[in-house]
């Protein structure tokens, strides 16, 4: 079983020693077109750099002017790339006005809370006695 094993590795050594040779073969006869290549990614890298700079500084100087005062939202996923451009003077939204303050209805089990901590509180205090306490406790839950 061991010299098997030792002739299935040697048949693979010599596989990857043979794919090795072939593929350096194929970088030396080929090597001026992977360095013409690699100069085309290089030569596009850098025109890409320099659109993009001039676009960035193209986007500042229009932002500036005539962007001056509003507010820009740009939303992708949530509003499906959304862009909107509006007055920072505009009323916002509903839910948005922060100068109104609007009270909130108190929940229904709020009372009960409320009257069943001042009870707990009189009770600690020793002013109500277990059974008043049971009595009135049992008023409020009900």
């Amino acid at each position: 079983m061991a010299a098997f094993l030792i002739l299935i590795m040697h048949v693979a050594l010599l596989g990857s020693i043979g794919a090795l040779v072939l593929f350096f073969y194929g970088i030396v006869n080929h090597m001026a077109w992977i360095l013409l290549g690699m100069a085309c990614l290089a030569a596009a890298g850098y025109w890409f750099y320099r659109r993009i700079k001039a676009d960035s500084q193209a986007f500042r100087n229009f932002a500036g002017s005539s962007l001056q005062g509003k507010t820009v939202e740009v939303s992708f996923m949530g509003g499906l790339a959304n862009f909107r451009i509006s007055d920072s003077q505009a009323r916002p939204g509903i839910g948005h006005d922060m100068s109104m303050k609007i009270d909130k209805l108190p929940s229904p089990g709020a009372e009960n809370v409320k009257s069943l901590a001042e009870l707990a509180r009189l009770f600690e205090k020793d002013l109500i006695s277990v059974e008043e306490f049971q009595k009135a406790k049992g008023r409020i839950l009900d």
